[in-house]
Formats: structure tokens, C-alpha cells, sequence
């Protein structure tokens, strides 16, 4: 019985990176019928083809980076206004997306477009912080000429991804210290033997630290702040756009600041587009 409810169900993908490739692969594995427009990793089936008889679109993650095109990687982009036309045109009232703004919310809205935002699905946050993690650890590796063993380390942030970074880099043999707002935070970094830094006190030992990693996404590390960071120092920005320190002034200083967005589709693409499948067959009774 679910085997023909899933065959009736066709997907249509459209832009996206690399892990909207092993996306499509997976739902097809999984008797789903999927066509893809806009992935250059993908065969093109065409706007047209793809839209027709689709019971939900898949969009990227972000679905957009200027609030104007449907992010393409390498790809013509499709500007929102159009795909919400050819939607239309398609009766399809459905889309399954990444990071949605609130001005494009409204747009979907407007258009009674019924929106799913796979990042505000706690599990799929949770899920996607390991391979940000992961990521951030082989960034750091990569790109210092020192080993993060006895190193001291600093984690900007104790949500889902600064939980699972500052476990993993205390396991590598680091010394981490773990900024936090709320004492049960502070409790819990003292807890796992790590050490807790009021980021309000986050400047008294800034000049201290190997390797800083942001995750709180908001400006963190400003210029008076950048100014007392070693220069050897290897500073990872995991923060959403745009970032969590100031780049401009980082470059005039000479540091090493890497900004690392969606690490996940880069470095782990197909334990991504696993998550991304996990959520999408749990909305599928929804569509």
C-alpha cells in the first residue's frame, strides 16, 4: 500500500548543490518520482517537464542568496517571481526549502504557497551540526600550521553546532573553552570539563587562543576585539551570513579568518541530502 501512495508522488527539484543530487538519487531509491531543473550536477529535465504533475517543489538551501533569483549553483538562475508563476501555472501549493527570509515568506504567502523550512525542523538542525562540525575541525586542520592537540581552542556559541564542535574538539585533546549566555550553558560546559567564558568577558583572554570558532550569528569578534587576536591565530566562521566578524578589518590585520557556510552540502554531501530525505518523507503526509 505505501509503495503505490509513494509512486503517485513526484518531486520536482529544483536548483541546489551537490547534495540535491544524491537528494534526487535517494527519493527515486525510495520509488519517488523525481524530476530536476537547475542543478549542474543533475540532468536537466526542463522548467516545464519538471513542474508538470509535481505534488511539491524542493528548492535549495538558502533558497535564495539575494532575495531576487532560486539559488543555482553554476546554474541560470530562475528569479522567485517565476517560479511562483510557473507554481501556479502547475497547481502546485507546495515548497520544501532551506533558510526561507521573512520577505519571501510573505511573497509565498501572498501567493497561498504553503511553505515547509526544513532548518526549522529542530531534528534537521541537529542532524546537519555534525558535518558542520566535522567540517570546522578539518578546516582548522588544513589551514594551521599547528595540531589542535594541547591547543587552546575557543567555541563562540553553545547552540546545536558550538554543543557538538566543542565535544568533538575536547575529544581531539583540545583545550576548549565555550562561550555562554544562561547559566544552565555554564553549567553544562563546566559539567563536561571545558571552560565556560561569560561572553560578556569574552575580550580578557582573546589573545590566548590557537583557533576560534564562531558559531552565534551576529558580529562577535569586532575590530578592537580582532586587534588583540594572535596573528598565528586560525579564526572559522560557521555563522550564517554575513558572518560573525568583521572581514574587512580581519584582511587589514593580516589574520586568518575563514568563513564556512553550508559546510554540510560541501563536505559530507550525501550524509546531507540523507537528513534532507529523512524530513521530506516526513512532511510527504502534509503535501
Amino acid at each position: 500500500m505505501r509503495g503505490d501512495f509513494v509512486s503517485r508522488i513526484k518531486f520536482a527539484v529544483v536548483g541546489g548543490d551537490y547534495r540535491y543530487k544524491f537528494l534526487s538519487e535517494i527519493l527515486k531509491d525510495d520509488g519517488y518520482i523525481v524530476n530536476v531543473y537547475g542543478n549542474k550536477y543533475c540532468n536537466d529535465d526542463g522548467l516545464e517537464n519538471t513542474l508538470k504533475g509535481a505534488d511539491a517543489v524542493i528548492a535549495p538551501i538558502p533558497f535564495s542568496k539575494n532575495e531576487i533569483n532560486v539559488y543555482m549553483e553554476g546554474c541560470t538562475a530562475i528569479t522567485i517571481e517565476e517560479l511562483m508563476d510557473n507554481m501556479a501555472r502547475n497547481n502546485i501549493k507546495s515548497i520544501i526549502c532551506g533558510v526561507i527570509s521573512k520577505g519571501i515568506r510573505r511573497k509565498l504567502e501572498a501567493s497561498n504557497i504553503r511553505y515547509f523550512d526544513l532548518f526549522d525542523m529542530e531534528e534537521v538542525a541537529i542532524k546537519n551540526a555534525i558535518p558542520t562540525a566535522e567540517g570546522a575541525v578539518m578546516t582548522a586542520i588544513q589551514e594551521s600550521s599547528k595540531v589542535l592537540f594541547k591547543s587552546e581552542a575557543l567555541v563562540i556559541g553553545y547552540g546545536r553546532c558550538g554543543k557538538i564542535l566543542s565535544k568533538m574538539l575536547d575529544g581531539i585533546g583540545a583545550e576548549v573553552s565555550v562561550t555562554f549566555r544562561k547559566k544552565a550553558d555554564e553549567a553544562y560546559i563546566n559539567a563536561y570539563g571545558m571552560t565556560a567564558v561569560n561572553i560578556k568577558n569574552i575580550e580578557n583572554n582573546i589573545n590566548k587562543y590557537d583557533f576560534i570558532f564562531n558559531t552565534a550569528p551576529a558580529t562577535v569578534l569586532g575590530s578592537e576585539m580582532l586587534k588583540r587576536i594572535k596573528k598565528d591565530c586560525v579564526i572559522i566562521d560557521l555563522a550564517q551570513a554575513p558572518g560573525g566578524l568583521d572581514y574587512n578589518y580581519a584582511r587589514e590585520l593580516n589574520l586568518k579568518a575563514i568563513y564556512c557556510p553550508g559546510l554540510p552540502g560541501r563536505i559530507a554531501p550525501y550524509t546531507a541530502a540523507e537528513v534532507l530525505k529523512s524530513a521530506i518523507i516526513d512532511i510527504v503526509p502534509l503535501l
